[in-house]
Parts: structure tokens; C-alpha cells; sequence
């Protein structure tokens, strides 16, 4: 069978939170539509707990499972919410690693949650053999959906097909090219606004699924500010896919801002000539392009690879200042870009830039560290904002 049209997968990303405070009867009582109902049958609903990964747990509905009916049977739904509530899986400048469904290292916030419905996934489809399996969701809920398809896939439990909007970033680069590997970029469809924050986060060294390829994006105001409301599926996915394919959306002739050479772009950083604005999205989606082309050229120096140096006592944010800073230590060229960087992040933070300030690991730790914040404060804003 062919996949999902966008509109479908869209209207199904939405539907799902419906059920984060009722059941499928109670919806089905109220008249609310889950999008899916013209296709598939929703037959289990499943809760999960989110918050802290030890403490401030909260148990909702987090989706269902849904078999398909007329041209649709033989196939399975699984569509998971992402969270209208404040919690802490945005504070990416503490977050953890850890194996996930598949082996790769992945967000261990988000895959705590997934955790904590993935058995009943898997009783609804002891003794079935479906044909295909379609995971869907927004915000949190695609990441959730990208664990989902990341187990299935590994299991061998059919086809699978992946449909996100709005998704945070899940794994490492490993993670994401095993996915990859497994599901064929062909069958992952990623949609994003080029002005939402969440699919900013969290930074290197995370990926997007599929990694081979750019997904969908929405919006052209690739210069604009961020923005709270692009994060919506009502005001900004639903009307941003419109009646348009999945390949009318991959070839619309959107801004090529984000193509740009990072090289390039960091020698007019370096010449005060690249126009960075403060809060704007462009500038953000270079420093981050010029954050991980440098850790790449830094883990190649001074390591054979990021993910052997994450601990459990070792975030994130720490090993990469060490990283950055090692590299600094060991090559001039990394020591010139990463000056240019910290003095990007300065601008696009709107704070004064610190002059002469050495590339110590406290200080990029620092600097890291306010963008980090900056973005988990913005990702908060825009969840605020859902419904």
C-alpha cells in the first residue's frame, strides 16, 4: 500500500490529543475526531509518564493503536501526542544518553517516556502480522513515534513508515543512519517550519531522522524570527501542508539561505559581514550547521568518534566543551572558527561579546550553555502556547 498523504498524517498528528484526558469512548461521546477514522480503526488507547526521568512523573494518555479498515487492512497506526505541559525533557543542557529501542544512544528523557507504553505496543501486536506499520506524531509525540519505529523496524515486526511534525531530535548520528538503514529514507517523512524552535533542539550531537535527507520544510521566511505559534499543528502544520504532496512539498522552491557554504558563512562571521540578527532562525540554523562541522573536524583530531566519550556522569554539554576546547588546544584553523562562533552565538543572543576571553572548557561550557538555555526557554514558550 502507499503511504500516508501528508494531509492524513497531519490530521492524525493533531487528532491524537484528544485522547490525553479521555478515552476512545469518551472521545467518540464528545464527537472529537482523531483524523485517522476514515482509514483506520483506533482499537487501544496507551498511557505513558512524562516529566523528570526520576521524579515529577505524570501519567496520561500519550496515544493509540489503530488497525486499518477498507483499502487500509493489514496495516497498523500508531500515533502518539507530543506534551502541552511544561516538562523537563527540554533542559538539554543536562540530558543524558542512553541505548535505545534499536541499540544507538538516544535522548534518555524521551526514551524513558517511550518506555513506558512501548509493552503494550507490543501486546497489540503479539499475533498479528501487519503488512505495514505507520507511526505518526507531533512535537514530543514525533520523537516518541521515531522510537516507535526505531524498535519495530529492529524487530523485524513489518514495514514501517515514520510521519513527524515538529520533532525534537532524537539519537545520535549512528542512531539516525541505522534508522535510516532499516526504514529507507523513502519511507521517512519529516515536516518542519523553518521558524519553529523545537526542531532546533537539542544540539549536536544529535540528528534528525532520515539523516540522508533535509524532510519537508514549511515556511519561507527562513531570515525570520522564531516563532511560538509555527509550532502549532492547527495553525501552522495543518494550513502548511495544505492539499500539497509529499513531493510538491520536498520540491517547492523555498529559500536557500540554509544551503549555504558553513566555511563561507564563517569567514563573513568572522568579517562581520553575515547579517546575523538576534532571535533570528537563519542565524541559528548556521551556528548549529557550524557547530556540528566543527565537532566533526574536532572529534576527528582528538577522538575517533563522539558517543565514546558520553558517561553517566558526563552530560552532554560538558563532553562537548571538552571537545572544543581540545581541539582548540591541538589546531589552530578549530581555534580561529570557534572564536567566530562564540562571537555568533553573542549576536544571536543580543548579549555583548567578551573580548579576549580564552577557549578554556568552562567557557565554551558557558557559551554552550546560554544557547542551550536560550532555545530550551524558547521550545518551553512554544509548548506553552500548543492548543
Amino acid at each position: 500500500m502507499s503511504a500516508l498523504t501528508a494531509q492524513q498524517a497531519a490530521a492524525m498528528a493533531r487528532g491524537v490529543y484528544v485522547l490525553r484526558t479521555q478515552t476512545l469512548n469518551q472521545a467518540a461521546a464528545r464527537h472529537d475526531r482523531l483524523g485517522s477514522e476514515d482509514l483506520f480503526h483506533a482499537e487501544s488507547r496507551f498511557e505513558g509518564l512524562s516529566g523528570g526521568l526520576y521524579v515529577c512523573k505524570v501519567r496520561s494518555g500519550f496515544g493509540y493503536i489503530a488497525e486499518g479498515t477498507g483499502q487500509r487492512k493489514g496495516e497498523v497506526l500508531i500515533a502518539t501526542r507530543g506534551t502541552d505541559v511544561l516538562v523537563d525533557w527540554l533542559t538539554n543542557g543536562t540530558i543524558g544518553v542512553e541505548r535505545g529501542p534499536g541499540g544507538e544512544l538516544v535522548h534518555a528523557g524521551f526514551h524513558h517516556t517511550w518506555k513506558s507504553f512501548a509493552s503494550e505496543i507490543g501486546q497489540f501486536l503479539r499475533g498479528r502480522n501487519p503488512t505495514e506499520i505507520h507511526c505518526v506524531g507531533h512535537s514530543l509525540g514525533g520523537a516518541l513515534a521515531t522510537l516507535s519505529a526505531d524498535h519495530l523496524s529492529s524487530i523485524g515486526a513489518g514495514k514501517v513508515r515514520l510521519y513527524t511534525f515538529g520533532s525534537p531530535r532524537v539519537g545520535t548520528a549512528a542512531f539516525a543512519r541505522g534508522l535510516d538503514a532499516r526504514l529507507g529514507r523513502e519511507n521517512v517523512y519529516r515536516t518542519f517550519h523553518c521558524a519553529d524552535p523545537v526542531p532546533m533542539i537539542p544540539l549536536f550531537p544529535f540528528f534528525h531522522v532520515s539523516a540522508a535527507s533535509a524532510g519537508y520544510q514549511l515556511g519561507n521566511g527562513a531570515r525570520g524570527l522564531i516563532s511560538f505559534d509555527a509550532h502549532k499543528m492547527h495553525a501552522s502544520y495543518v494550513p502548511g501542508v495544505a492539499d500539497l504532496s509529499w513531493s510538491a512539498l520536498r520540491n517547492r522552491d523555498l529559500s536557500t539561505d540554509h544551503k549555504m557554504n558553513v566555511q563561507l558563512w564563517l569567514e563573513q562571521a568572522s568579517a562581520g559581514s553575515s547579517g546575523i540578527v538576534m532571535g533570528s532562525t537563519w542565524a541559528l540554523a548556521m551556528i548549529c550547521k557550524a557547530l556540528t562541522w566543527l565537532l566533526g573536524k574536532a572529534s576527528l583530531l582528538v577522538l575517533t568518534g563522539v558517543s565514546a566519550g558520553l558517561t553517566a556522569s558526563l552530560t552532554v554539554l560538558d563532553y562537548l566543551a571538552m571537545l572544543l576546547a581540545r581541539g582548540a588546544q591541538l589546531s589552530a584553523e578549530i581555534s580561529v572558527y570557534l572564536q567566530t562562533i562564540v562571537l555568533a552565538i553573542f549576536r544571536f543572543l543580543g548579549r555583548r561579546t567578551v573580548a579576549g576571553a580564552a577557549l578554556t572548557v568552562d567557557f565554551i561550557r558557558w557559551v554552550l550553555g546560554l544557547l542551550y538555555q536560550s532555545l530550551a526557554i524558547a521550545a518551553h514558550r512554544a509548548l506553552a502556547v500548543l492548543g
